[in-house]
């Protein structure tokens, strides 16, 4: 750790950018670690917009932060905007990807934070098994169909940043491409562990392609957060709430997550893996490039991005 990093994460607000201007995007933002990076983001004067997939949760979300901007930045208009998508269903991330292009002439930060962690296999309406669907395929299609607004943002503004949240939970697993679909035996902790394993192959392929172009795009382990995403009915989720006091309040796991959207100092850092606010090794599996190259295609394919030529510029 570095002496001012760890300052900065002591007083969140001490080495961060004012984001004054910019527009921050948060996937599942009305609870955890997105609902607290999104009131982080708003306090240091991010235009945020919050994507949930509840619109009642997401009014009062959205209702508690817009309070907490105002009170930071009274002068402010209001800046917290609100879109509803389930980020399972892949035609709802591609209507969010074109509102956000449409909607907004600058897009700064796109922080990839919704995730899902299901005791049994569940489908999605694309035929999609859900965790895969959600943990990975939504992140890569919506980060796809909004790269037009990063690429012009960091054209002008000097850089923009993609966030994407993994877990050390990538850790052990390899991708089995013969059976993403879960359909060979379902494993709730096997295909959490390659969701997250995606998320950092991903990021690291597309951090080569944007190379010289001012995105920057990087993955984080935000340590193990009490969250929503533990409320489940079977064992897994039983022994996670029993040991869910030694676990961070989601202020705290949300706390690196906006280290790396808005400190100046990973500045040009990208395809780096963060464990908190230090960059650490993922497994050696996360290095593969071949792999890299094939869940890029493979991933392209299951979103139908390969046929809509969409994004074919990153190629």
């Amino acid at each position: 750790h570095s002496s001012n990093a760890t300052g900065a994460m002591e007083n969140p607000r001490s080495d961060l950018k004012d984001m004054s201007g910019t527009v921050c995007v948060v996937t599942g933002a009305n609870s955890g670690i997105g609902k607290a990076a999104a009131a982080a983001l708003a306090r240091l004067g991010a235009r945020v917009v919050m994507v949930c997939r509840h619109e009642g949760r997401g009014r009062e979300a959205q209702a508690e932060i817009r309070a907490e901007a105002r009170t930071a930045h009274p002068s402010h208009e209001d800046t917290i905007d609100l879109r509803i998508a389930d980020l399972s269903v892949q035609e709802e991330v591609y209507h969010l990807g074109e509102t956000l292009r449409a909607d907004y002439n600058r897009l700064d930060v796109l922080v990839n934070n919704a995730g899902v962690f299901l005791e049994s296999r569940e489908e999605t309406v694309d035929g999609v098994e859900a965790t895969f669907a959600v943990n990975h395929l939504a992140p890569f299609l919506l980060t796809h169909l909004v790269l037009p607004r990063l690429r012009e943002t960091a054209g002008r503004a000097g850089e923009a940043r993609i966030v994407t949240i993994s877990s050390e939970a990538h850790r052990g697993v390899s991708m089995n491409f013969d059976d993403l679909n879960a359909e060979n035996g379902y494993n709730p902790l096997q295909v959490y562990a390659q969701s997250k394993l995606a998320n950092i192959l991903f990021t690291h392929e597309l951090s080569r392609r944007l190379q010289d172009e001012g995105v920057v795009a990087n993955v984080v382990h935000t340590g193990i957060v009490n969250t929503n995403i533990w409320r489940g009915s079977g064992w897994i989720s039983w022994i996670a709430r029993l040991f869910s006091w030694l676990y961070k309040r989601p202020e705290e796991g949300a706390r690196c997550v906006v280290y790396l959207a808005a400190s100046p100092e990973v500045e040009g850092v990208t395809g780096q893996y963060f464990k908190e606010t230090e960059v650490v090794n993922p497994s050696p599996e996360a290095y593969d490039e071949k792999a890299e190259a094939r869940l890029w295609r493979v991933s392209r394919e299951m979103t139908g991005l390969a046929e809509a030529g969409e994004g074919e510029h990153t190629e």
